[in-house]
């Protein structure tokens, strides 16, 4: 799926950044795009689990996987690369099933 996108940015994934290691990162070519750091995580899927704890979990996931970036500061190869715009982006799969929540650094 990044492939395609390769022509305009720099994909990188499990490497150093800040604190830590992010999953991906795309670094735009143009520094006037934005730069995206995503953190990605995972949860099992539970059958006859109730709608209402599943939302918990989920959100509960995706506000530790935003935590994450911002605590470790994975987006500090994008501020190096003298990218203003930076997409922080948490996705959360139960099964295959994704859920996304998108912060952004102005």
């Amino acid at each position: 799926m990044l492939a395609i996108i390769g022509d305009d940015y720099i994909i990188k994934s499990n490497r150093e950044s800040g604190e830590g290691r992010y999953d991906i990162m795309l670094i735009p070519h143009n520094k006037s795009k934005f730069g995206v750091v995503i953190e990605i995580k995972q949860l099992n899927k539970i059958d006859h689990e109730k709608e209402m704890d599943r939302t918990k979990r989920i959100n509960t996931k995706i506000t530790e996987a935003a935590n994450q970036i911002e605590n470790n500061q994975y987006y500090k190869e994008l501020i190096d690369h003298k990218i203003e715009k930076i997409i922080k982006l948490p996705i959360v799969f139960v099964g295959k099933e994704p859920f996304v929540f998108k912060k952004n650094i102005e």
